[in-house]
């Protein structure tokens, strides 16, 4: 019997296949980009048309009155879409990275918006602003001023204009200097990142702490009423109970509903409440309640007040976001709080036939230990946690069933952490909410998905969570978001790239259908540091120009990227190259990658832009895991949710990883060289394949 050398040439019918097809993609793609770039400069087009990077419409939308972030649209050579960078310093900070044009092409033409004739100013609170939206200038025909008090959401801002007199009165008005196009090329710009949001995830878990513990303070109050002693029942109690006092609920249960309208603490022992099954069981109209140790049930079961929502559907341009607040946020819950800061939610639990806790109207909440016990079918109950418009953080609870374990709309800065999610439709779903934290939660059986960020938000970490057997691990749309030291394991998906100018890095994805997958159609978020094995596919790639995830000389761990005659992290690896992607799963694949026909197939994708499209490169594929002990638990039995230090080491303790915040550009910083993991001196055998 003749042993399979998977060095040997591919067999005739396999190089006669691969000739096909390259000479396929050859013809496939040579019409790609048909015209010469350099013929003739495009010229503008609409912003509506472009693919949006830098700050978020969303964030340029919150901004008051006629604020504005100045724009710029790039035509590049290599990329069929024309992209609108929210801030020149966003795509200033692109040039001279050879990140941008190994994946666009270099820029044909570039344009920027001048506020000639746009009575350009500031806010009261210093931001850029105009009376008019600008005019389109070519780029290196703009005068700029640089260094003035005129500022963006993500910090500083450059502001361009046509002609250097209207540059310069500018200037007098509000400081700064005047520069052309080539110095602002060479500048740096102290903008807001997807670094920062890491360097500030730490800091959200202590603000958290600090959140909790005066919870516990406002919390600690003097008894006043006695239920059964001093009151007949508890809603009566509550009545009676002077401001900043302690209302005592004995054992028992209590078939009523109650209206807290005084900054009280109701406190059970063994106690129930149990309402009629109409509208919501405690109904929260005052700040700083604390409502501690009791079970709650009984509710209705109406999920969203449709007379609320068609109040909000004329006149309003944002019809959708309406109906959603006014829908979802007037439904039954266990625990409804209308208008009520400072509320405090500890050790509770909530059979909910709707939402079990149901915050609106800047009801900021502080929740621990409680649990949401909600229906078998999603479809059938709705959310363990509402929060429209109010700030929450939970911590140490447990949300089964339901619709969505956590829901929240509009909540900026909320922190949701160690707790625990299964069998919802989504398990962590956040709409138009920025600044948040989710971290260190575990995610099971979860029908749409673990952590679901919709509608375009800035500036969330989704760090450290355990996420399986879900649809999706990890879906956050927006930008500047921070994922990292998440666990992602016998997913559908484990997590796609879908924020712009994000960071994603120290994640680990185990035996998913698919490891990860680029959404985005223009990417500029970096993926780096990451963990791929035992996936049926690593990665994939929708439409859209080539996507390379590494930082530098990094690169993400690839289980099989590293099989055959090359040391180590000396060749490339496509993950959504047919070739590359089957090499962890068929060692014969090491024979067919080595072939001349697949190298020649590798430098047409590198050379024709049409070949490009929908593909994944990682220049400097780690020869071994960069979170080895993460690894090792997600692929054994399953013994909990496996964590990662990762405070520590984004606090620096640890010596590693430390990403270096110098860099400006949106897409985040750097990873310490010296945290690449040392690899041996030979090729690593691929996981689970022997000899043939």
């Amino acid at each position: 019997m003749t042993r399979f050398d998977p060095y040997a040439g591919p067999a005739l019918p396999v190089r006669l296949a691969l000739a096909t097809l390259l000479l396929v993609a050859a013809a496939a793609t040579a019409g790609a980009f048909v015209t010469d770039p350099e013929s003739a400069a495009p010229s503008p087009v609409d912003y509506d048309d472009v693919v949006e990077l830098g700050l978020s419409s969303e964030t340029d939308a919150l901004m008051a009155g006629a604020a504005r972030v100045p724009r710029t649209q790039v035509f590049y050579s290599q990329l069929q879409y024309v992209v609108g960078y929210n801030g020149v310093e966003s795509f200033a900070a692109t040039l001279g990275d050879g990140r941008t044009e190994r994946q666009f092409g270099y820029p044909i033409v570039v344009y920027v918006e001048t506020f000639d004739d746009a009575r350009p100013g500031t806010t009261e609170t210093g931001l850029f602003e105009s009376e008019f939206a600008g005019e389109w200038t070519p780029a290196e025909e703009a005068v700029y001023v640089v260094g003035s008090d005129a500022r963006s959401p993500a910090g500083e801002t450059v502001v361009p204009f046509r002609e250097r007199d209207a540059a310069e009165a500018f200037a007098a008005d509000h400081g700064g200097r005047t520069v052309d196009w080539e110095t602002v090329r060479g500048m740096s710009f102290d903008t807001d990142s997807a670094a920062a949001v890491r360097a500030m995830a730490p800091e959200r878990w202590t603000a958290a702490d600090d959140r909790i513990a005066a919870a516990e303070r406002r919390a600690d109050r003097p008894v006043s009423v006695v239920v059964g002693e001093d009151a007949p029942t508890v809603q009566a109690a509550v009545a009676a109970a002077p401001a900043n006092t302690t209302v005592v609920v004995p054992p028992g249960t209590y078939e009523e509903t109650l209206t807290v309208n005084e900054s009280v603490t109701v406190a059970g022992e063994d106690a129930r409440i149990r309402g009629d099954g109409n509208g919501s069981v405690i109904t929260v109209r005052a700040p700083d309640v604390a409502i501690t140790g009791l079970s709650v049930d009984g509710s209705g079961g109406q999920t969203r007040d449709p007379e609320a929502a068609r109040e909000g559907r004329e006149g309003d341009d944002e019809v959708w976001d309406t109906n959603i607040q006014l829908g979802y946020g007037h439904g039954d819950a266990g625990i409804r709080a209308i208008d009520a800061p400072g509320l405090v939610v500890d050790d509770v639990t909530v059979e909910a036939n709707a939402s079990g806790l149901l915050l609106r109207e800047g009801s900021h909440a502080t929740i621990r230990d409680l649990r949401v016990d909600g229906s078998d079918e999603w479809q059938d109950g709705f959310m363990g946690v509402t929060g429209m418009q109010s700030r929450v953080t939970v911590t140490d609870s447990v949300f089964q069933g339901g619709r969505d374990g956590i829901y929240l709309h509009r909540a900026d800065g909320s922190v949701v952490r160690n707790s625990t999610f299964a069998d919802n439709r989504y398990g962590t779903h956040l709409m138009y909410t920025s600044d948040a934290l989710i971290a260190d939660n575990a995610f099971r059986n979860e029908l749409f998905g673990g952590v679901t960020v919709m509608t375009r938000p800035s500036g969330n970490a989704i760090v450290g969570n355990d996420v399986r057997n879900s649809s999706a691990g990890i879906q956050a749309s927006g930008t500047r978001t921070y994922i990292g030291y998440n666990t992602l394991v016998g997913n559908e998906l484990g997590f796609s790239t879908s924020s712009r100018g994000s960071l994603y890095e120290r994640n680990v994805a185990a035996e998913n259908d698919e490891g990860a997958r680029a959404t985005t159609v223009v990417p500029s978020s970096r993926v780096v540091a990451n963990d791929f094995v035992g996936n049926e596919d690593h990665a994939g790639a929708g439409a859209g120009a080539l996507r390379i995830w590494a930082d530098g000389d990094r690169g993400n761990y690839w289980e099989g990227a590293n099989v055959g005659i090359h040391d180590p992290g000396e060749r490339a690896y496509r993950p959504t190259s047919p070739v590359d992607a089957a090499l962890h799963r068929e060692v014969a694949a090491v024979a067919v990658r080595e072939s001349p026909v697949v190298t020649l197939l590798d430098r047409l994708r590198g050379t024709v832009p049409g070949a490009r499209s929908g593909s994944i490169i990682d220049p400097a594929p780690a020869a071994e895991p960069y979170s080895p002990d993460r690894v090792d638990a997600a692929l054994g039995p399953e013994v909990g949710p496996v964590s990662a230090d990762w405070r520590a080491e984004l606090n620096g303790d640890t010596g590693t990883t430390t990403m270096d915040t110098r860099d400006p550009n949106a897409t985040g910083g750097s990873i310490d060289p010296g945290a690449r993991p040392a690899g041996p001196t030979t090729a690593p055998a691929a996981r689970g394949v022997t000899d043939a």
